[in-house]
């Protein structure tokens, strides 16, 4: 499950707290406010719309959209698959932090987890810490790879 908070800010009225959760990769987000359920909004054809329920301000749904699009989860796993497309065949979103990683079945587990694990920093954020559960088609063992998050040395 992905949980996210976004503050809408309106000139001149009381600033709303909205929550937006989602179950899956594929699921629409479900919007509350508080305890209450107002409705569930989706991106359909590049534009995000409320689907079901009402009384969300179409400038709120759109700020959450952009909150959502710029997500590292939102873009993360075709970034993965587009570096190493003779390797992964799926990436699966478990949640914010976690990650599964389907590879083809010939793909030679070794030699990826050899190239992902030095590479995937350059593609992530840099202060997130991921784990990558990385599975090979067709078998029950898999390997994690842990990407801790990037220390400054300036700071």
């Amino acid at each position: 499950m992905i949980e996210l908070n976004y503050l809408f800010e309106q000139e001149f009225l009381q600033d709303v707290s909205y929550q937006l959760m989602r179950s899956t990769m594929e699921d629409p987000w479900l919007v509350l406010s508080g305890c209450k359920v107002l409705g569930i909004i989706d991106e359909v054809d590049g534009n995000w719309s409320q689907i079901v329920g009402g009384d969300i301000p179409q400038k709120a749904i759109v700020g959450m959209g952009d909150l959502i699009n710029m997500q590292q989860f939102s873009w993360l796993p075709n970034l993965i698959k587009k570096q190493w497309p003779k390797y992964v065949l799926d990436v699966v979103v478990e949640n914010v932090d976690c990650y599964e990683i389907i590879c083809h079945k010939e793909a030679c587990p070794k030699r990826f987890k050899q190239r992902f694990a030095l590479g995937i920093h350059a593609l992530a954020q840099r202060e997130s810490a991921l784990v990558f559960k990385v599975w090979c088609f067709q078998k029950s063992d898999c390997y994690e790879v842990v990407k801790a998050p990037a220390i400054d040395r300036y700071v």
